[in-house]
């Protein structure tokens, strides 16, 4: 059987280190609904009434007796204590509406301005769901215990430990609001999205070792059932549905392809796999995501160069910040690089292989869209030029495979700078490259005027 996708780097140049994207699909839609703007709050919101009613009852059950006895009544009067529940009331509507409101006005300057994917990564922050939770918690906290307070009524018949929790649940709600508005007020600063995301893509454990690539015919494969993007691939899961299946099994979907239906999503060397018993081992989700790791985190990193380097933004120097942030998580994944007469297997298991799931295949593509933006800009091709030269000591045939991206760079910007001295500072820069090599041949000269 003859594969409709060929195995080859280019069309399967969607890396990703196996260890960081083992979503399985049940794993996808728990992450959608755990890591949403909404779930955290409405967990809080539904907590909330049976919490406010717990405490009231504790509190005719003797609560309020005891507290009115030790001389800790938050208040003097029941008519107070119906008062400030009111206002608490109104101040937690209030900061519902001004975070909402901070957020949208922050989300569109984001999305205006830098990659619109970090919105969706600033959306999935811890921070944020707490934060909407302790504010929505809160707010139907008060709301159950201003119904048990009657203003006419004795202290001693108040529920006293409630509202001491209004007045607790409201400090600390201020505390988080102040916390939440200076991380959301910091959100804007792409420098920490794009320091984060490079150290993300630098930690990541690599699982691949090399192996003979498979040359027969395939027996069976696996086909994507819907159209989506690959979220992940539960290896383990695999493994263990197949760990009487003989032969070779290719992955050949890594997370963060794009598949439509009857594409194959596995290959086996040997027929007879239990195929409907494994959709459950790889996620497809409608849209690109954090969950996808690796593959994810350098194309959003190359998306934030990009548009900086667009003329509407022309901020060069976020885009310098990419490139010192690509070169310094490159050498995290150099352990995944894998010669080109080999393919990547996962270390656990050498039956699976992983083709595009190496150093050239995470980098590849990545590398060549960030060329296209950054040949007219030749301060930040020279920066890329310097950086490739400060990685030939890396593992492996990368260096070699930066100093080709180099050359491809180095000539593309020559051919697009306007001005001789640019030229000339682009070809001392691959010079460089070259130097730090052992080489010594020299750039040629394109341009306009040669």
């Amino acid at each position: 059987m003859t594969l409709p996708i060929a195995f080859t780097r280019e069309t399967i140049a969607l890396p990703q280190s196996p260890a960081s994207a083992s979503l399985s699909r049940g794993g996808w839609q728990l992450h959608r609904i755990v890591a949403s703007y909404w779930s955290v709050p409405l967990v809080a919101v539904l907590a909330a009434l049976p919490a406010a009613l717990i405490t009231i009852d504790l509190d005719r059950a003797g609560l309020t007796a005891w507290i009115i006895e030790h001389d800790l009544a938050p208040v003097a009067t029941a008519d107070t204590a119906k008062d400030l529940t009111a206002v608490a009331i109104g101040v937690n509507a209030a900061f519902i509406t001004l975070y909402f409101s901070i957020t949208l006005l922050v989300l569109t300057v984001a999305s205006s301005t830098l990659a619109v994917r970090l919105v969706d990564r600033w959306l999935e922050k811890r921070l944020v769901r707490v934060s909407l939770a302790g504010l929505s918690f809160t707010l139907v906290f008060c709301l159950g215990v201003m119904a048990a307070i009657d203003a006419e009524g004795e202290l001693a018949e108040q529920p006293l430990a409630a509202f001491a929790g209004v007045i607790f649940f409201q400090a600390l709600n201020i505390v988080m609001l102040t916390v939440a508005l200076h991380d959301l007020g910091r959100t804007i600063f792409v420098d920490r999205s794009i320091e984060a995301l490079g150290s993300q893509l630098a930690d990541q454990a690599v699982c691949i070792v090399p192996g003979e690539p498979y040359r027969g015919a395939w027996g069976d494969t696996c086909v994507a059932k819907r159209e989506g993007y690959v979220q992940g691939i539960a290896l383990e899961r695999l493994a263990k549905a197949l760990r009487a299946h003989p032969g070779r099994i290719r992955l050949c979907a890594p997370p963060g392809r794009h598949v439509l239906p009857g594409e194959p999503l596995i290959a086996f060397e040997t027929g007879g796999a239990p195929t409907d018993r494994l959709d459950d081992a790889i996620a497809i989700g409608d849209y690109r995501s954090d969950a996808q790791g690796a593959v994810f985190q350098v194309r959003l990193l190359v998306e934030i160069a990009t548009r900086a380097m667009s003329p509407a933004l022309n901020d060069f120097y976020t885009a310098l910040a990419v490139a010192d942030r690509l070169a310094a998580a490159m050498p995290g994944q150099a352990a995944g690089w894998i010669g080109p007469d080999k393919v990547p297997v996962w270390q656990e298991d050498e039956r699976f292989e992983l083709p595009g799931q190496d150093f050239a295949g995470l980098f590849e593509n990545p590398l060549s869209a960030l060329r296209q933006s950054a040949a007219a800009y030749p301060a930040v091709a020279i920066r890329l030029l310097e950086n490739f030269a400060r990685l030939e000591e890396c593992r492996g045939g990368v260096a070699a495979f930066l100093r080709d991206h180099g050359e491809t760079l180095a000539r593309q910007a020559i051919a697009t700078a306007q001005d001789e001295e640019d030229r000339d500072a682009l070809t001392k820069a691959m010079q460089a490259l070259r130097d730090a090599a052992g080489t010594d041949t020299t750039v040629p000269m394109i341009g306009p005027d040669a």
